[in-house]
């Protein structure tokens, strides 16, 4: 087989991932409709109310674990401290100094629709339309969104589909297919091997073209 008849055949392989990689490409470069996929929610408001809050030393005395950190910040639902130990992060009412993790579904929704109300990006996310508990976090749902609030945190993340149409698209662009991590793998080396195999003929015929000349 001819050099132009495999250089021929290679190109037209690489035809498709090619396409993906430019469309893809560009929709990273324009990032349409990323502000709002990738939407950061705090449930921290900005300024501490003038609440009187209890000592940390108050606090610290109710914790057996040795603890390494420890934040106040104000919150929907009052100040809170994080206080996080060898065993973990925990929630304490900076005012009555009692636990207040794990949350409860209703806490959680607070702290969610007061994040959501002060994030740019609300008017996107819609009315809630539910709630749903597990062990470590809470689902609040809106229309278009799901906010996750740590229970033992008051973190906050969102995801809605265009999250997952975006991160789709990154699967799509670094060749992640089919979800197995070895499969992928040697999708990527392919990839990469095409266009060597491609690029190698395209020389050949070069520089055989230039010494005709």
């Amino acid at each position: 087989m001819s050099w132009t008849r495999v250089h021929r055949w290679l190109a037209i392989v690489l035809v498709v991932p090619l396409v993906v990689w430019s469309v893809s490409g560009l929709l990273f470069h324009l990032k349409p409709g990323w502000s709002r996929a990738y939407d950061m929610l705090d449930a921290e408001r900005p300024v501490l109310s003038t609440t009187s809050v209890a000592p940390i030393a108050t606090i610290a005395a109710t914790f057996p674990a040795k603890i390494s950190k420890v934040e106040l910040f104000d919150t929907a639902i009052g100040p809170l401290y994080r206080v996080t130990t060898e065993s973990g992060t925990e929630l304490v009412d900076a005012v009555g100094a009692t636990r207040r993790s794990p949350l409860s579904a209703d806490d959680a929704k607070a702290l969610a629709v007061d994040a959501v109300t002060r994030s740019a990006e609300r008017a996107g996310y819609g009315i809630v339309i539910g709630t749903e508990v597990t062990e470590r976090v809470v689902h609040v749902k809106f229309e278009h969104a799901t906010v996750d609030v740590g229970r033992a945190s008051a973190r906050l993340s969102q995801r809605g589909s265009d999250t997952d149409r975006i991160d789709w698209l990154y699967r799509i662009h670094y060749l992640q297919w089919t979800g197995n991590k070895a499969v992928d793998k040697v999708l990527v080396a392919l990839g990469l091997a095409l266009i060597w195999a491609v690029m190698l003929p395209g020389i050949v015929l070069f520089v055989r073209r230039a010494v005709r000349r």
